[in-house]
């Protein structure tokens, strides 16, 4: 069993100082923050499917056995709600298979507004995805939370995907060989993602015993944090990290992480 820690995303500005050292250029982001962490969600995957070069450019920037995953395009989950795209689908995974062995996981992140009405289209779309890639599935819409859900990921090897967010429960169903988790937050609280604001640890207190008991179960764990879960996600993989007895990276060049508590 293998616990993959990581961020939504690497590129943001407030971080240089308070994660990245003082003076990093954003074209050495992805370097410097593998230093770190041995993962990260592709949170620009969202918005359309990269061209060749630069997935290139994701694997040369990190070391062997760093891991990314990756988040369908909005334009398959959130536009046709999975709907007549095949050949969308297959042009993104020919995409990130350019990943290879660093290509950790896909994340079908599917919007609020998609009920278990359309099951159908979720029967269908799972029936493409390929047996050579692994697939997790966020769901946000609560007529999903029955057993029949889980029961079609299972058929299909297909993990679901725990989630802390404020509007949906968590659910620590198991349903594939690897477990997919997500630490979300409310972007109305954010502005600024340089320093912690929000006090979660005894939140990530509880996460880090759930996350021993599924490790258990599976072979691999891989978790993401967002920024706007407490202001600052790499605190929060660190804090994580430490208490699930994690090897401990290396601490920022720069000052060290901050927290506006």
């Amino acid at each position: 069993m293998t616990i993959y820690l990581g961020t939504q995303g690497w590129s943001y500005k407030d971080w240089v100082g308070p994660f990245y050292p003082p003076g990093t250029r954003d074209a050495d982001f992805l370097m410097r923050y593998a230093e770190n962490f041995n993962a990260v969600e592709l949170d620009t995957t969202f918005y359309g499917t990269p061209a060749a070069a630069r997935v290139r450019k994701w694997y040369d920037s990190t070391p062997d056995g760093f891991q990314f995953t990756a988040k369908v395009p909005r334009s398959i989950t959130h536009d046709r709600h999975l709907v007549d795209a095949g050949d969308e689908l297959a042009e993104f995974l020919a995409a990130v298979s350019l990943l290879e062995a660093k290509l950790g996981a896909v994340l079908i992140q599917l919007p609020p507004d998609f009920t278990a009405d359309e099951r159908p289209a979720l029967e269908h779309f799972l029936d493409l995805l390929p047996a050579d890639m692994r697939f997790a599935a966020e769901f946000r819409h609560r007529s999903w939370l029955e057993d029949s859900t889980y029961e079609l990921l299972r058929e299909h090897g297909v993990a679901w995907t725990m989630i802390d967010l404020r509007y949906m429960p968590t659910i620590p169903e198991v349903t594939a060989d690897f477990t997919y988790i997500r630490w979300l937050g409310d972007r109305r609280l954010i502005e600024r993602v340089h320093a912690t604001q929000l006090d979660k640890t005894a939140r990530l207190d509880a996460w880090s015993e759930r996350i021993e008991e599924v490790a258990r179960r599976v072979e691999r764990v891989y978790g993401f944090v967002n920024n706007h879960y407490s202001g600052h996600s790499p605190a929060d993989v660190r804090y994580l990290a430490a208490r699930l007895g994690l090897p401990e990276p290396p601490a920022p060049a720069g000052p060290e992480q901050g927290s506006l508590l």
